[in-house]
């Protein structure tokens, strides 16, 4: 085995800065509550040494030991279903502390993509993309019966993140995308009849054996037929983000006040921001949610365009290194496992700060480093210890 242990001082110093602005911000959103600050200090140390022993935990062992985190996330997720705490039953209770099951379900998904996608086309003839499929789709329905509806679409957009890095072409991502357009194409039937027929013809041109074709044309016809009654499985809180996110002023002194101070908040941050510890809505408590949701509000009001620019800048900085890691890596699994963390980032990115301008819907996706809370932080530096490992050590077979 070759080794590079090399430094790379981008990833380490944009990483450094991310913890220190998020610590910062978490000051300015705790308001009157510091004792939110003095549990996000420990997070990040905790963090800080969890990072340390990823950067050199043997990725080989990792790799082996994808079954045993598989029934681990498995058990977590179940218990959470029956035991959960919280506002909304997403913590299981260990001791003195609470876990988030679903965000180390989004660990063991990218450890599992990262194993599995290499060889998944050679092995379709054996079942094996149907085999991933409902792998990954057990985790992502357990996940959404937590309730977290926000976890688990984050942990579908994140599996075609990793499936397009893996290299698959049009007809390979169209299979693994079956099951979403078949939901989305049930809104009307010309338009599943027409899915029907695209997948017919993509499987006739991919698959070698015509009897594979079963799994999909089922399981997309059951997909299709049951999205229309899905609606009313949904909790109400639930319901109400996504119409809030069409149309947030149908219900402003209800459930789009959130989205529509988050938006003020913003926006009167301006080119500058109104500085540390004075912005208006975030002081006066208009902005709710303020250090876990709309925290980035909090930011873009106090340090204004400028301010929010730098953060995401950090943020393109931190995945552009890990992506040349894995673009670099001479092993498979190394390289998928270090592009599902940029894609992790990336789309928690995306939907985070998208939420806080009223262009997504707001699912209550962390913002990456910054965001109060343990289990979120624990995981994400797990997987940028696992990503600074492959940089370090990319001529590792």
């Amino acid at each position: 085995m070759k080794r590079n242990e090399k430094t790379d001082w981008f990833f380490l110093v944009s990483l450094c800065l991310l913890l220190f602005l998020g610590l910062i911000n978490i000051y300015s959103a705790s308001g009157s509550q510091k004792s939110l600050f003095t549990h996000q200090l420990f997070f990040v140390l905790a963090g800080v040494v969890i990072f340390l022993g990823a950067s050199v935990f043997p990725l080989r062992f990792l790799e082996e030991s994808v079954p045993f985190l598989y029934i681990f996330t498995l058990v977590l997720l179940v218990l959470t279903i029956f035991f959960g705490t919280g506002p909304a039953g997403r913590w299981l209770q260990i001791g003195p502390a609470k876990i988030q099951a679903s965000e180390i379900a989004k660990l063991c998904m990218i450890v599992l993509s990262a194993r599995w996608l290499p060889a998944l086309r050679r092995e379709f003839v054996t079942g094996g993309v149907p085999l991933y499929l409902s792998t990954v789709g057990l985790l992502t329905a357990l996940t959404l019966l937590q309730p977290d509806l926000g976890t688990a679409a984050a942990m579908v957009m994140i599996i075609f993140g990793m499936i397009y890095w893996a290299g698959f072409g049009f007809n390979w991502i169209f299979l693994f995308l079956s099951p979403l357009s078949a939901a989305i194409s049930s809104i009307k039937f010309v338009s599943w009849i027409t899915f029907t027929v695209i997948l017919c013809a993509v499987l006739y041109r991919s698959a070698s054996r015509p009897r594979r074709w079963v799994f999909f044309l089922i399981m997309t016809s059951v997909i299709a037929a049951a999205t229309p009654s899905a609606w009313g499985l949904l909790r109400p809180y639930q319901q109400a983000r996504l119409t809030t996110f069409l149309n947030p002023e149908a219900d402003p002194h209800g459930a789009g006040w959130n989205v529509i101070q988050s938006k003020v908040a913003i926006g009167s941050g301006g080119i500058t921001g109104q500085g540390f510890l004075n912005g208006s809505q975030n002081e006066l408590a208009f902005l709710p949610a303020r250090h876990t949701d709309f925290v980035f509000s909090v930011w873009a009001e106090e340090w204004g365009f400028i301010g929010s620019l730098f953060l995401l800048v950090l943020y393109a900085v931190l995945a552009w290194r890990i992506l040349v890691g894995a673009r670099h890596s001479l092993n498979q699994f190394n390289s998928m496992l270090a592009a599902g963390t940029a894609v992790f980032i990336i789309i928690h990115i995306f939907v985070n700060v998208g939420m806080t301008l009223g262009m997504m819907p707001v699912t209550g996706l962390p913002l990456p480093l910054i965001t109060y809370g343990g289990s979120h932080l624990i995981t994400e530096m797990l997987l940028l210890g696992f990503s600074y490992n492959v940089i370090r050590n990319w001529r590792s077979y």
